[in-house]
């Protein structure tokens, strides 16, 4: 090991600005609130009397209960908002990376 040289970049230490693609957050969180929805209207179709469904139930307009018109309601309603919520985050995120970062 006496012979050992190491090499450094120093084009590698200078920093970028962070950029967060829009599209693939608000994909990321669209799909996250729908496979949670779905995963949590499958637990209460298994077991029922658990009541561990109940409190996500509120945050969903129009969903009743596990009948199909329900779990369809309460997907789309998870994609779009979901899917905003990413949007909006990532445009904030990298307007505010482009004046401070």
């Amino acid at each position: 090991m006496a012979n050992t040289t190491f090499h450094t970049r120093s084009d590698a230490l200078t920093a970028t600005p962070s950029h967060v693609s829009v599209p693939v957050l608000g994909a990321t969180l669209a799909v996250f609130p729908a496979i949670s929805f779905l995963l949590c209207m499958l637990l209460g179709f298994v077991a029922p009397e658990w009541g561990l469904h109940k409190p996500w139930l509120q945050f969903y307009v129009g969903v009743t209960g596990f009948d199909p018109a329900s779990v369809l309601l309460g997907t789309v309603q998870s994609v779009v908002f979901g899917g905003y919520a990413g949007a909006l985050i990532a445009a904030i995120f990298n307007f505010i990376s482009r004046r401070l970062g």
